[in-house]
């Protein structure tokens, strides 16, 4: 088996240390063997890859992605194209994603178990995925797409939301994507952007059924992730159980620290209201939408910077749709803003890889660990946009197999 050695890199591990210089990895298989800085080891049989003013650092992980909302206007999506049209336009941004730098991901909304075993089989490029299926949504909640003035059932696609309402319709929807695989579930806890018929601030479902959720999820061992803006809908999810607070851009210093004592992860998603906020009129974003993701964005930033000063525990997703999913990347410059380059890029990395649950396996460069590496033209820590260019991104290696080379 031909071992793979990188040398003369700045080794960025993402382990909380500083970077090292002149630093040398070896890959055998799909594992990291040995990692050194100085002089480098003899093989005899070996591919090498001089990574001079590179740095080497663990393959990004995106929690909070939505193979399935390719679409800039996501309230028809469901109306045009066939079924088979939408799994062909998931398959591209699942490919994309790899191509940006993020050799895992965790998908929030939509996607199958169908697409990890594609993964895992290797039948098709991408992260390797968790997976929760179909969100739970109440009637007019977040991923309810019908208009206010609609009066017919919600349209089926192959990745619509469960409307369900009542502990007994959550809780056999809920049993019903476990059974069909998924890694995680996801409720819609409060209103959003992307839904004509509610608000950001409100909230949605009731303690009880938020807890049926849960319940169900501890018994299958798996975990909830929820939707939140609202305050109100944050505590809610935290006095159910729910592990995983996803956006959260109305924040304050309260729940922040309430939060952290439920022990809940907050996961900000701060590219997405970035990027359709400044680029929405040209992509043609409905008004309505344009509108809430402005509005949300105002307090982003002062939310993440809550959950900094509270210790809460902070993941990194960019919940892009449309256009904006061939931006993923963004995420780490704009939280750097507030958490400093450094803390952002962790985030993204060994940070993800505990929220997931795959710290033993992924989210830094560590012996025994598994062989997800990038490497990155130039020092990422002192330009943190360097990401965004996937130009800039010349290695990606996912298992010890390459996965893209342009060096």
């Amino acid at each position: 088996m031909t071992l793979k050695l990188f040398y003369n890199a700045q080794i960025f591990d993402c382990t909380g240390g500083e970077p090292i210089d002149n630093g040398w990895l070896v890959v055998e298989g799909g594992m990291i063997r040995e990692v050194g800085v100085g002089p480098v080891p003899s093989f005899a049989d070996v591919e090498k890859f001089d990574c001079h003013g590179m740095t080497l650092m663990p393959g990004l992980i995106d929690a909070h992605i939505h193979l399935s909302l390719f679409d800039n206007d996501l309230g028809t999506q469901h109306r045009r194209d066939y079924p088979a049209m939408h799994y062909v336009k998931a398959l591209g941004v699942l490919k994309d994603t790899l191509d940006q730098g993020f050799t895992t991901a965790r998908d929030a909304g939509g996607a199958d178990a169908g697409f990890r075993v594609a993964v895992e089989r290797g039948l098709v490029p991408g992260p390797r995925l968790t997976v929760c299926g179909k969100s739970l949504t109440m009637t007019g909640g977040h991923a309810d797409m019908r208009y206010s003035t609609e009066i017919s059932a919600p349209a089926i696609s192959p990745f619509s939301a469960v409307v369900a309402d009542g502990v007994a319709e959550v809780q056999k929807a809920a049993r019903e994507q476990l059974r069909q695989g998924v890694d995680h579930l996801k409720v819609m806890a409060g209103g959003g952007c992307a839904s004509q018929a509610d608000e950001p601030d409100t909230t949605q479902y009731t303690i009880e059924e938020l807890s049926s959720v849960v319940h169900e999820a501890s018994a299958a061992n798996k975990k909830v992730l929820a939707h939140c803006y609202s305050n109100a809908s944050m505590r809610l999810c935290a006095d159910a159980g729910i592990y995983s607070i996803e956006h959260g851009n109305y924040l304050n210093a309260e729940t922040a620290k309430y939060l952290k004592g439920k022990g809940c992860w907050l996961v900000p998603t701060l590219t997405t209201y970035f990027y359709m906020s400044e680029h929405g009129e040209d992509l043609g974003i409905p008004p309505y939408f344009l509108r809430k993701m402005k509005e949300v964005r105002e307090t982003a930033l002062q939310a993440v910077r809550c959950a900094v000063d509270a210790g809460l525990d902070i993941g990194s997703g960019s919940d892009v749709v449309g256009d904006g999913q061939y931006h993923k990347n963004m995420e780490i410059s704009l939280k750097a803003r507030v958490m400093g380059v450094q803390a952002a890029i962790i985030s993204a990395t060994r940070e993800n890889a505990r929220l997931m649950k795959l710290e033993k396996k992924i989210g830094t460069l560590e012996v025994g660990k598994e062989a997800d590496i990038i490497l990155v033209a130039g020092n990422p820590l002192k330009n943190p946009k360097a990401f965004e260019n996937r130009e800039n991104i010349k290695l990606i290696i996912q298992r010890g197999l390459i996965r893209k080379n342009i060096l």
